[in-house]
């Protein structure tokens, strides 16, 4: 685990690579739950309210569940497309690293709305967030250029792909399942 750790670490500062990756589906495991922990944070830190934020919490489920999807509809797309660019054998190490790079920048995201909420001018905060979205944009292209050996802006654009069709494939079955809640929950 601490390994698997370090690498993420490595992925982030742009000198990590999948042959430094050791394959490790525990280590894949506690990164997705740690992730679908991490998801209701950040949405409930955004309301100041605290009945804003307790009424979200009434549908942690539906959160989280659209997390699952989220993640799992990614988990499909890299599997398909590593299997047409031959790179299966890839596989578990690539999810190992997107996902342990996921958690990093959840973590570093809640630190961000923690600076948030101190003093510090808007400007700052701005520029923080952009180099924080930047940042993480170019570090899931890196791990995705790495595992597909493809050129980093290739990877870049592979990552934002997965990620909006995912969250958009995932926005669709909640809200085709739980379409009375999720209206629910727009309108608190």
């Amino acid at each position: 685990m601490l390994h698997a750790i370090k690498s993420c670490f490595q992925f982030c500062t742009f000198r990590g690579s999948l042959r430094d990756v050791e394959e490790d589906s525990t280590t894949i495991a506690i990164f997705i739950l740690l992730l679908l922990l991490l998801e209701l944070n950040p949405l409930v830190s955004l309301f100041t309210n605290s009945e804003v934020a307790s009424q979200l919490l009434e549908h942690r489920m539906i959160i989280w569940l659209m997390a699952f999807v989220w993640h799992a509809v990614a988990i499909v797309l890299i599997f398909v497309v590593l299997k047409l660019k031959h790179r299966l054998h890839r596989f578990r190490i690539t999810l190992q690293s997107y996902f342990g790079v996921f958690v990093l920048f959840q973590l570093v995201g809640m630190l961000l709305q923690l600076l948030s909420r101190a003093s510090f001018p808007a400007a700052i905060q701005t520029v923080l967030s952009l180099a924080w979205l930047t940042w993480s944009c170019g570090v899931f292209g890196y791990v995705f250029a790495s595992a597909l050996d493809i050129k980093l802006y290739q990877g870049v654009l592979f990552a934002l792909a997965v990620n909006v069709l995912s969250y958009f494939a995932a926005f669709v079955v909640i809200a085709l399942l739980f379409a009375h809640q999720l209206m629910e929950v727009f309108r608190q």
